[in-house]
């Protein structure tokens, strides 16, 4: 059963959940008590740094470290409401959560927030290796503790939870590679990429949100960088900076080898525009620019970390080559193969591949050349390097056969000697 309860002050009839309530209800009451919807954003980041790391798909420990992610991160978010609870009555956007509308009790926020760290720690054990295990247990731990009670203390705070949000994608690529120590795990360029673009892209998301309800974080009395930045600058600065940041990042994975050249296309074009969004906040600080940015962070990430899997060369090893060949295993492989296909198609619709598709000609011998076309860098840098070593294996060539043709009185000898 479930009776209507009326909170205190302005604000709508909302359920209480008693007994005999349905499983529901209280399903209802525990997704919101650990956000669901930004813990699935959650486990979008470690799926992607599991994908990035290229197939065969190993689906058990995929869905293991995806259900444990989601797991711990709705733990992590109950214990914070359970820390913040007279913070969250004061706001406006916060005093209508399970907790400080009395919707449910403490004793039950407890149960389900221990629970479902327990549960995440068994799965995580159970389908994938003890350093996924250890990276999940103690980023819920570094959310709970460290970074909610430093929420009220320090605006320290925003950087210890931008640790916290580079840790999935950690523990994604831990999973999928079967990592087995830390040091092995940060030695990986993909896996550090990946932390480097969800530690830096936090700041323009929170702190543009944290511009807009800047007066409601300072009425709950948390110590948020806007909330002492009446002016805004200091905000907009940073906001600016680290857009900076992450500008360069596509770029550097293309050129460390861990994505394709098209990753760094895609990937600058996306961060020009958070740039522009940033640069137009600084100038003009305002709600509207703020909430520009913040929107533009929301579909920002999963795009760019999308982008960062498609093109990830992990797909383009021998083993996902020789699983995809397998025709006998069809059922299992239908991601790589998916995979495998898709890039195919984008190729007949990419702009640099139809330049370089138009440009080439037939040559003897079945070999192609190019000529004309406008290819974009890296393009052009592999055909130069090609047409090099073609122009020099065939001078040496005409070399040798030259040398060959001549009378055996004019060749020269070891010595330098011309034999008469």
């Amino acid at each position: 059963m479930v009776v209507a309860q009326v909170i205190e002050g302005r604000g709508p009839v909302v359920p209480r959940i008693v007994k005999g309530s349905s499983i529901r209800q209280i399903a209802g009451l525990c997704a919101e008590l650990g956000k669901a919807r930004l813990s699935a954003l959650v486990v979008l980041t470690t799926s992607s740094g599991f994908l990035a790391a290229g197939g065969p798909v190993a689906w058990l420990p995929f869905t293991a470290v995806s259900v444990g992610t989601m797991l711990a991160a709705c733990s992590a978010n109950t214990f914070n409401q359970l820390l913040e609870t007279d913070n969250d009555k004061r706001m406006k956007r916060t005093h209508l959560r399970p907790l400080p509308s009395g919707r449910a009790s403490r004793p039950f926020a407890l149960a389900w927030a221990v629970g479902s760290a327990g549960a995440s720690a068994a799965v995580l054990t159970a389908g994938t290796n003890p350093l996924t295990t250890a990276l999940g247990m103690g980023n819920l731990a570094l959310y709970a503790l460290p970074y909610t009670l430093s929420k009220t203390r320090s605006e320290a705070n925003t950087w210890i939870g931008a640790l916290v949000g580079a840790v999935p994608p950690l523990m994604g690529w831990a999973a999928a590679t079967d990592c087995a120590s830390l040091t092995s795990l940060l030695s990986s360029p993909d896996a550090v990429l990946l932390a480097s673009i969800l530690f830096l892209w936090q700041f323009p998301h929170f702190f543009a949100l944290s511009w807009v309800h800047r007066k409601d974080y300072a009425r709950g009395g948390f110590k948020m960088v806007p909330c002492a930045d009446p002016g805004g600058r200091r905000t907009a600065d940073l906001i600016w900076r680290y857009s900076l940041c992450l500008a360069p990042l596509p770029v550097l994975a293309t050129g460390l080898g861990v994505t394709g050249s098209m990753f760094a296309l895609e990937g600058s074009a996306l961060n020009l525009y958070l740039m522009y969004l940033a640069r137009r906040f600084k100038s003009e600080r305002s709600d509207e620019r703020a909430r520009a940015v913040f929107r533009c962070s929301l579909w920002y990430l999963p795009v760019l970390l999308g982008g960062f899997v498609f093109h990830s060369r992990q797909w383009d090893s021998e083993r996902v080559k020789e699983a995809v060949g397998n025709t006998g295993d069809s059922n299992n492989l239908s991601l790589e193969r998916w995979v495998s296909g898709a890039r195919k198609q984008l190729a007949k619709v990419c702009v640099h591949e139809m330049m370089l598709q138009e440009g080439k000609v037939k040559q003897g011998g079945g070999r192609e050349r190019r000529e004309g076309g406008l290819l974009c860098p890296p393009v052009v840098a592999g055909h130069v390097v090609e047409e090099t070593k073609g122009v020099v294996d065939k001078v040496k060539g005409e070399a040798e056969a030259s040398t060959m043709r001549m009378p055996l009185s004019l060749r020269m000898g070891d010595d330098g000697v011309r034999r008469e």
